[in-house]
């Protein structure tokens, strides 16, 4: 059972929803950084005759949540879905840098959603269920969570070995490529991944395509 703690931390949100943000409904949460929702155009463009409503797939702009298949990410999803699913936020709506847009590269609008008073992308690394992604410069307070987060061992932060969410996601990639190269099935007890040729400091070896779920290797 997910457990909601608002109020670990007193200062969780550094301020209220901006005064331009967007109020939209959670229709579905997909995962522990991303939900689906409904958006009026004029409520992007500004303009009052713009009344078209689509549906959208918000991506939280400054933390990287456990991706499904690892461990932390059901979690994460079920602890996103309980904190703000079927219920209205705030978007704080960002520029992507990568873009130049308000939307990544798979379509997705950037934003910072709130509840209430309440940064939700900081109430979930603040619980120990998501990263803070550096590289797109958020406030110092969410290092100030993360830090709480690791000190207190919540969420995915109970364990020793957490893997990066965009290391898990490149790691796939490159065993999906290798996956016609895979050599025997792997043998660890319980696991359906194959053995692929891979690279280490100590030189090459075979390993599980199944990484980091399983971490059986064996010297080529």
């Amino acid at each position: 059972m997910i457990q909601i703690n608002f109020g670990f931390f007193e200062e969780a949100s550094p301020e209220e929803a901006l005064p331009f943000a967007i109020e939209v409904p959670v229709l579905k949460v997909f995962d522990g950084d991303g939900f689906r929702t409904k958006i009026a155009l004029c409520q992007l463009t500004g303009n009052p005759k713009h009344h078209t409503e689509k549906e959208a797939i918000i991506r939280c702009a400054f933390i990287d949540a456990p991706e499904l298949e690892q461990r932390g990410g059901c979690e994460a999803r079920q602890f996103l879905a309980a904190l703000i699913g079927g219920r209205k936020v705030w978007l704080d709506i960002r520029m992507k840098m990568d873009t130049g847009k308000i939307v990544d590269r798979h379509g997705r609008i950037v934003a910072v959603p709130y509840l209430g008073d309440r940064n939700i992308e900081i109430e979930m690394v603040l619980n120990g269920w998501a990263w803070v992604v550096e590289k797109y410069g958020p406030d110092e307070i969410y290092f100030e969570a993360l830090e709480i987060a690791q000190k207190n061992k919540r969420g995915i932060w109970a364990y020793e070995d957490n893997v990066h969410p965009w290391t898990f996601k490149r790691q796939k990639y490159i065993d999906r490529r290798a996956s016609a190269k895979t050599v025997e099935q792997c043998p660890a007890e319980g696991c359906v991944g194959g053995l692929v040729k891979r690279n280490g400091k100590f030189g090459a070896f075979y390993g599980c395509s199944s990484y980091p779920n399983c971490r059986y290797t064996r010297p080529i």
